[in-house]
């Protein structure tokens, strides 16, 4: 028997957001509640794709898991995604951020959340417009996974440079061809032209080469950066827990040394060893170049166990007491 019931609601911003409130079967008046905030991409309030199909049920599995200590939690698809009503064209980071506080409001007028006592928890992107969101919501916590203390701009830069390390060490054929054809130099070149482009049209979609690209999203991250986040994090009063994995190859777990360096009692940073970007326990090697087969392969593995040690310590010793 499920400790929990689940609630379909709907919220609007403008557009209709689609979403699901887990809430634990307790005889209890008001409980603390936690926003999931999912990473960028195609995923739905589950944390599934459908390009390129990938059916982990990433999120469902941590709602649940908070629900199980006592928790409501809140997942919902994002603009244009799953259920959710909106145009993938035009959407960016402000529009999300609007999303995210939008369900901070919902949750504080619902009858069974004590409004004192709302989390957002991020992941990836999430972990970004958490951020944002604490600097104008009054909230009760941030839980920051893979993605804490870096925008989009540096987290991009760090991606690809783990693939030129790579290409360094690639044999035969294919690791010369690709060693010709990109290096440091050629990929800050390639920045700068990005940049330009992004930066000298003000429309919402702009095509590189063939390839669509979400130029608002892109602007509209880039202006958050990596120092305006740290200042809003620096702002919180409320706790944060941030976690990242040491295998991950989408956000750098070094990052974390940023939040230590700000010196605030209210915030606990984490590395898991073999903790990869989607939050599963990983032994292999950190690989860019491989990750879609890796994400893929791990589907249908639980999240990491220490991830869930670290969420259930840190939550009970801040809300559960």
């Amino acid at each position: 028997m499920n400790t929990w019931k689940e609630e379909v609601f709907s919220v609007h911003n403008g557009i209709t957001l689609k979403g699901t409130l887990a809430i634990p079967n307790k005889d209890q008046q008001k409980f603390p509640a936690i926003v999931m905030i999912n990473g960028s991409g195609g995923s739905d309030r589950d944390g599934n794709m459908k390009k390129p199909k990938i059916e982990s049920n990433l999120y469902k599995e941590i709602a649940h898991f908070v629900t199980d200590l006592g928790f409501i939690s809140l997942r919902y698809d994002k603009r244009s995604v799953g259920e959710s009503e909106g145009d993938p064209t035009k959407g960016g980071m402000h529009d999300l951020v609007s999303d995210v506080s939008c369900m901070v409001r919902f949750l504080k007028k619902h009858p069974l959340v004590d409004e004192n006592q709302i989390i957002l928890l991020g992941h990836s992107e999430g972990c970004i417009l958490a951020t944002k969101v604490s600097e104008t919501e009054q909230l009760g916590g941030l839980i920051l996974l893979g993605g804490a203390a870096a925008n989009i701009k540096e987290s991009q830069y760090y991606q690809n440079l783990q693939i030129l390390e790579e290409i360094k060490h690639l044999k035969g054929m294919k690791g010369l061809l690709l060693r010709l054809v990109l290096n440091e130099e050629k990929l800050k070149k390639q920045f700068t032209k990005f940049e330009k482009k992004l930066y000298t049209n003000d429309k919402d979609m702009m095509r590189i080469s063939i390839q669509k690209i979400p130029a608002k999203w892109f602007r509209e991250h880039y202006a958050y950066t990596t120092e305006k986040i740290l200042q809003a994090l620096n702002k919180m009063e409320a706790p944060i827990l941030a976690i990242t994995g040491e295998k991950d190859v989408q956000a750098h777990c070094e990052n974390l040394t940023r939040i230590d360096q700000l010196g605030k009692s209210n915030a606990k940073t984490v590395i898991i060893p073999n903790m990869d970007h989607m939050l599963k326990e990983f032994s292999g090697d950190k690989s860019v170049l491989s990750i879609k087969k890796q994400y893929k392969s791990a589907e249908k593995s639980p999240i990491h166990p220490q991830l869930k040690e670290e969420l259930e310590t840190w939550l009970h010793a801040h809300y559960l007491q």
